[in-house]
Parts: C-alpha cells; sequence; structure tokens
C-alpha cells in the first residue's frame, strides 16, 4: 500500500517508526526543508511543501492509497492556515479521484469543550465555544465530507517519552492554579495512539473515534498524587471552579476490537 504521512512531528515520528518495519512504500511530507535528511530513512520520498506549488501535494495524494494527517501548529500558526486550510486542499486534491482513498486523521477532544452530560459520545452535539474548536470541528467535517473513507481519532491530552506528565507536576508544583482542580482529565499515551492509527489502518475504520484513557482523575488528584510521588510540594489550587469538566467515552473504539497498552495513568515519577 502507498502510504501518504502528513505532520512529522511528536506523533507522527512514532508512527513513520513503527510504519518502517512494514512492507508498505510510505511518502512523507515536511514544511521544513532542513528536516529531509532526517526523514529520508522513513520513507521511500520527502517532499517538501511549498505553498506557491500545491500541485505536487496534490500529485502525491492521487498516488497513494491512504493518508495520515498527524499536523499539529508550531506557535503562532493560526488553527485555520494549519486546519482548516489543509483539510480544504486535500478535499480538493480528491475531487475527481475514481480510485478509493482513506484518510486517517487526528483530531483532538477538545472540539468536545461545552458539551453537556458528564459523559461524552462520539453522538453528543457539539457546539463548541473557542474559535480554535470551532475550527477543528469543522475541520472534521471537511475530511468526513471528502471524496474518501476518513476516520477520525480524537485524542486527549497527550503524554509519552518526552511529554511526561510528571513534568507538567513539576512545572504545577507551587503555582496558583485558576480552578480547583475538580474538572475531570482525558489524557492518551503515546504508544496507545500509534497503536490507534495502525487499528484504524488495520481495520479499514471510518467515522469518528474517542483515543482517551479509561480513568479520568480529577486535575486535582492527578497532579497531587504525581507531586507526592515525586517528594514535591502540590500545585495551589483555587477555592472556587472556574470551569466545567467532562469525561470522554472511549467505548466506541473499544467495542470495535481495540485494547489499550496504557489503559490508566500510573502515579510515579518514572
Amino acid at each position: 500500500m502507498q502510504l501518504l504521512v502528513m505532520g512529522a512531528g511528536y506523533v507522527g515520528m512514532e508512527l513513520l517508526s513503527y510504519l518502517k518495519k512494514e512492507p508498505h512504500d510510505v511518502f512523507i511530507t515536511t514544511t521544513h526543508k532542513e528536516r529531509v535528511s532526517q526523514l529520508k530513512p522513513y520513507g521511500k520520498d520527502v517532499l517538501v511543501l511549498d505553498p506557491a506549488n500545491k500541485q505536487a501535494l496534490r500529485d502525491l495524494i492521487n498516488a497513494c492509497d491512504l493518508l495520515f494527517v498527524l499536523i499539529a501548529p508550531t506557535s503562532p500558526q493560526p488553527y485555520e492556515e494549519v486546519y482548516l486550510n489543509t483539510a480544504k486542499e486535500i478535499s480538493h486534491a480528491l475531487e475527481h479521484r475514481q480510485k478509493p482513498f482513506r484518510i486517517i486523521y487526528t483530531s483532538s477532544t477538545s472540539v468536545c469543550e461545552g458539551a453537556q452530560g458528564e459523559w461524552i459520545t462520539e453522538k453528543t452535539p457539539l457546539f463548541p465555544p473557542s474559535e480554535n474548536s470551532k475550527i477543528l470541528l469543522e475541520t472534521e467535517k471537511i475530511y468526513l465530507n471528502s471524496n474518501a473513507s476518513t476516520c477520525i481519532l480524537r485524542l486527549g491530552g497527550i503524554y509519552g517519552p518526552g511529554r511526561e506528565l510528571t513534568k507538567r507536576a513539576r512545572y504545577f508544583s507551587e503555582k496558583k492554579m485558576p480552578t480547583s482542580g475538580d474538572e475531570p482529565t482525558n489524557h492518551i499515551h503515546l504508544d496507545d495512539i500509534v497503536k490507534g492509527l495502525l487499528f484504524c489502518l488495520d481495520r479499514s475504520l471510518t467515522g469518528i473515534y474517542h483515543l482517551v484513557n479509561d480513568d479520568h482523575p480529577s486535575k486535582k488528584d492527578l497532579y497531587d498524587s504525581l507531586c507526592k510521588s515525586m517528594n514535591i510540594p502540590p500545585p495551589l489550587w483555587s477555592e472556587e471552579s472556574h470551569k466545567s469538566g467532562y469525561k470522554i467515552s472511549n467505548e466506541k473504539i473499544k467495542q470495535a476490537g481495540f485494547v489499550f497498552k496504557h489503559p490508566i495513568i500510573k502515579y510515579d515519577s518514572k
């Protein structure tokens, strides 16, 4: 299969390491010329994206069977430019395609901001209040309505090697927090993101799936416990909560057969 990976960041590089072991022809895009030599060992070819030459990306998309869209903004890039415009460009490239094409796109559970109910499923009506979350939700709709079989993974807060939750706990230690910390958290380990991407690839899943841990400790419980494991002072929580929280359900992807490698967060400093 001809696979195209768009977005070789934290998640993309880990995925490429796994795909390197698979019998696929992998193509990679990057927006930075200086990364070409780093990325070449992971794929058949690397395309440096050039806004002035959109046809090159369209040609590459049409030469492939499946596209992983794993892009993320580098500050201060606007969400509209990174997510929405990219989705429109990809959708436009596929308008007249005759052969089947698949898209696997990593979205965010932040699209669920403001949703009503303790538990949020893939069927929960969404009306996010923030502009960035509105853009992410609109981006999902473009991919789902494109001339492709699309699978969207809504990721919780990402953690893993180099992005350990203990690092965040150390940063929050003794800091004044804007809420009481009662709001539930929704996290996902890097290992399970890559496992989820490969699961969607192998099972040919379509539609929207939430990819988050089984457990949803409150922000206070999570970071107080992590600080305790490191023998450092906990954050200083506000007496009043100013932000309502929600728990993201992962039942749909588990019912499809997915098994998490890290279903719960471990409260230790390792």
